[in-house]
């Protein structure tokens, strides 16, 4: 855990890799709009899912001290 601590107590480490699964998140949200396979969809939706559960990583590490 104190290795994750290092990246969510680094501001701009934080802010570079926030950055990094927004783009990533919204680059999932365009393949979603873009595809009428169900298959893909739902890829799409996991790893929204993954990618935000990723971005309160921070709030977890500082929560459990």
């Amino acid at each position: 855990m104190s290795q994750l601590k290092k990246l969510a107590n680094d501001k701009p480490l934080w802010d570079a890799f926030e950055a990094e699964l927004e783009d990533r998140i919204q680059n999932s949200y365009r393949m979603f709009s873009q595809t009428d396979d169900p298959i893909v969809m739902n890829r799409m939706q996991g790893a929204v899912h993954a990618l935000t559960a990723l971005k309160q990583l921070r709030l977890k590490v500082n929560a459990n001290g």
